[in-house]
């Protein structure tokens, strides 16, 4: 079954970012040129899905203002022939994305629940804005090989990579059966275990593809708190052997994380056609004075 919904959390609050995040979402950050939220809808371009819905918080116009339209902004870049720039512009208004309000801070199948009626049981892509996942020319965006594998078994399946020492603690942590060409079955799924009661060096990253029936398992789940945790629909899926997990090809940014976000802005600075040569010789010129 092809996926035609993703849904993009982007209602934090960013705190770890103030107090630039006080007036910008997290999500708007740019990375080089471009807010981190449209890599992800980018990414999201390689399964082609027919609905990004995008979950902000009370007041996020900025985010609904980046994807939507800008006439002023056209006319006076056409009327000074920055055709360029234009097209660049024209860019950010190609994905089909709608909004939908996370009124209450209570996680992140909180934030999924919110996109519940657009979503309905239809399967879905899911991809936090915590992550840039890059994908190098002749290399497949980790979505996209998500997808595959979904279209190919009917199974939900998470993107994993492996950690080690206290990163271990950071993420969720998956059991891993059995592996069949990059593709592995979990058996169990824990959320930030401790070293000691870690299953794996497999951590669960932001990206996943999931069935329809998780959306109703989230209902239904009981709450931590004021909090549902996704993870425990994932460790159902898993322990009736309905969850898979896969690596991916690329590289992956912490844009969360202030030195990951600095480390996106310089990789992709440096992966530039326009910035690329310039960046790398400040680079080696700083590097001089390192020493």
């Amino acid at each position: 079954m092809q996926i035609k919904k993703a849904i993009i959390p982007a209602a934090g609050l960013g705190t770890r970012f103030l107090p630039i995040t006080k007036a910008i979402p997290k999500p708007m950050l740019s990375v080089v040129d471009k807010p981190t939220i449209q890599y992800i809808a980018e990414e999201l371009s390689s399964i082609g899905v027919e609905e990004i819905i995008v979950v902000v918080s009370p007041g996020s116009d900025i985010i609904k203002n980046h994807f939507g339209p800008a006439e002023d902004l056209e006319k006076r870049l056409l009327s000074d022939g920055k055709t360029a720039l234009y097209e660049i512009e024209r860019q950010t208004q190609k994905f089909n994305v709608k909004f939908v309000v996370q009124e209450e801070a209570n996680g992140l199948a909180g934030a999924i629940l919110c996109a519940e009626p657009l979503v309905k049981d239809q399967p879905f892509a899911l991809l936090l804005g915590d992550e840039l996942l890059y994908a190098n020319k002749g290399e497949t965006p980790c979505i996209k090989r998500l997808a595959d594998i979904f279209e190919q078994t009917g199974k939900s399946v998470i993107a994993t990579m492996e950690v080690f020492g206290d990163d271990v603690s950071k993420y969720g942590n998956i059991g891993i059966a059995e592996e069949n060409d990059g593709v592995m079955q979990v058996y169990d799924i824990v959320e930030k275990p401790s070293i000691n009661e870690a299953l794996s060096n497999n951590a669960v990253i932001g990206r996943y593809v999931l069935s329809g029936e998780v959306m109703g398992m989230l209902k239904t789940l009981k709450p931590h708190g004021n909090e549902i945790y996704l993870t425990d629909a994932l460790k159902v899926l898993a322990e009736r052997g309905d969850l898979l997990a896969s690596c991916f090809e690329g590289e992956r940014y912490d844009v969360g994380d202030k030195l990951g976000y600095i480390k996106a802005n310089v990789a992709l600075a440096l992966k530039s056609e326009e910035l690329g040569s310039d960046v790398a010789e400040y680079i080696k010129n700083l590097a001089e004075t390192l020493k």
